[in-house]
């Protein structure tokens, strides 16, 4: 019979971060195209407890698909009564009380963000953005959101297919790629760069760069119109390579670097975690 636990797919994405960012970091390597990491060599890199792991020992799972903890003793499952006995409220309990027992932030994501950023959230909302200021007059933010799907484009750097294809072995090596934006603004913030980026957790890539000049406040519907008309920035990848570097160097100095892109997955595992355990509790609540 079906695992009760299967109700709770909304995990799925949750749990294969778990598997492959496991494999992430055993390996060396990282992203060939426009990619850069600072610190250690890969190979050479001591990883501390993570949000993954945690995730991972919190939620017992085979790839893709969550088990409850009604399936994840067979004996005991054999004897447990069916779920529609048990009530849906009453399962959703009890998975929420697994999840809140047993998941521990890691030591990441509970020291914070690298300092001098300041994190902003709030419940409820996946985005999360890291601030900071640099030097006289630059504001800088960085934003990701922790419900995106971290396999979206998966095949499609190296065979240009979206979903399935592969072997078993494929399937495990797949790399988590985590989008996110930088904003530079100087002055009075009317103009300034914007960097979309992605990481591994371990390094940093830029996929474009895009000048923004923003009009005053009254304009700012006029802007949002203009905004997919305007020129987007070069094919990042066309760059001379010498340019590539010193963006890279540009924002390196402003904070992105290995250890921000490190605590980026971190905290992007930890925030699913735990909108999910309040996704348990809302539901619960509502279908008493």
């Amino acid at each position: 019979s079906a695992a009760p636990g299967t109700m709770f797919s909304a995990t799925r994405h949750s749990l294969r971060r778990a598997v492959s960012r496991a494999a992430v970091v055993q390996r060396a390597g990282g992203f060939a195209r426009g990619a850069f990491c600072v610190g250690e060599p890969a190979g050479a890199r001591s990883v501390s407890p993570s949000a993954v792991d945690a995730v991972a020992k919190s939620r017992s799972f085979e790839r893709g698909f969550f088990t409850s903890p009604l399936a994840r003793d067979e004996t005991a499952a054999a004897s447990a009564p069916p779920v529609s006995a048990k009530g849906l409220s009453q399962v959703l309990g009890e998975e929420l009380e697994h999840e809140r027992t047993t998941y521990v932030p890691s030591e990441i994501v509970t020291k914070g963000p690298p300092a001098p950023f300041e994190i902003i959230e709030s419940d409820g909302d996946c985005e999360i953005t890291l601030t900071r200021t640099f030097g006289e007059d630059e504001e800088i933010a960085v934003t990701f959101n922790a419900t995106e799907d971290p396999y979206e484009d998966e095949y499609e750097l190296d065979t240009g297919e979206v979903g399935g294809g592969g072997d078993a072995a494929d399937d495990e090596d797949e790399d988590v790629t985590i989008h996110f934006s930088v904003s530079v603004s100087r002055g009075d913030g009317h103009q300034g760069l914007e960097f979309s980026c992605a990481t591994d957790g371990e390094t940093v890539e830029v996929r474009n760069v895009r000048y923004e000049q923003i009009g005053s406040v009254d304009e700012e519907s006029e802007d949002d119109d203009e905004y997919f008309s305007t020129y987007p920035g070069p094919n990042y990848d066309e760059l001379d390579e010498s340019v590539q570097e010193e963006f890279h160097k540009y924002l390196e100095l402003r904070g992105i670097d290995q250890q921000l892109a490190n605590y980026i997955a971190e905290v992007h595992v930890d925030k699913e975690q735990r909108e999910y355990t309040r996704w348990l509790e809302n539901v619960s609540n509502f279908v008493k």
